[in-house]
């Protein structure tokens, strides 16, 4: 009974210090994204600034070119264009590469933002599968029973809801639209209800009663 009851506290034991190894490892990737796009944001903001910079002071540098472009005659020592046009020159080059690298960083932000995402939908997906719920996405098939429906006139129940409608490049208010083909639409709510749903946004039918 004793060895019987210490395997089993062993046995705990080692799921336990299984769960706290998984949860500390998720906690330090979480804190390395973290830090990871603070840094990103810092040298995002630092290109930013060193570009402004640039044109500063390729303004400064060719006021005086400019002023004196108009009074030759009596600044016979004035510069020729071809300064103003190797300014002009430097400093796109040294602008192009500042955006070339802030393009790369503004990359690696949206990567790292897009896993962070992705971890958190995991998250919500397992929270609503414990209580038999889900989030679906649906895009709207022409001709189907939706289009041309507002969410007022599609009887959903208490416990579903449409939390978002995508339609091209814009986030669209759901409670205010009526529904076209290619919207793109997120449904949350219980298994049996979404899956249900799917279908208006899919087939020419109304909802069925479950």
């Amino acid at each position: 009974m004793t060895a019987e009851l210490l395997s089993r506290i062993r046995k705990e034991l080692t799921m336990n210090l299984a769960v706290l190894r998984e949860a500390v490892l998720a906690i330090s990737e979480r804190v390395n994204r973290k830090a990871q796009l603070l840094k990103l944001h810092w040298q995002a903001s630092y290109l930013s600034h060193s570009m402004d910079s640039s044109h500063r002071v390729l303004g400064a540098q060719l006021f005086p070119l400019v002023s004196c472009a108009g009074d030759l005659k009596r600044h016979e020592s004035a510069p020729d264009r071809s300064d103003a046009a190797g300014l002009l020159s430097a400093a796109t080059l040294q602008v192009g590469l500042l955006k070339k690298e802030l393009g790369q960083v503004e990359t690696l932000v949206r990567e790292l933002e897009v896993e962070a995402i992705r971890e958190d939908l995991l998250k919500i997906q397992q929270d609503l599968s414990t209580r038999y719920a889900t989030i679906d996405r649906v895009h709207v098939a022409r001709g189907s029973w939706a289009v041309g429906r507002s969410i007022s006139q599609m009887g959903l129940s208490p416990t579903t809801r449409v939390a978002a409608v995508l339609r091209g490049p814009a986030l669209l208010h759901p409670d205010t639209l009526v529904f076209q083909s290619g919207d793109l639409v997120i449904l949350v709510g219980p298994l049996v209800e979404v899956k249900q749903l799917l279908l208006c946004f899919v087939e020419q039918q109304p909802i069925r009663s479950a």
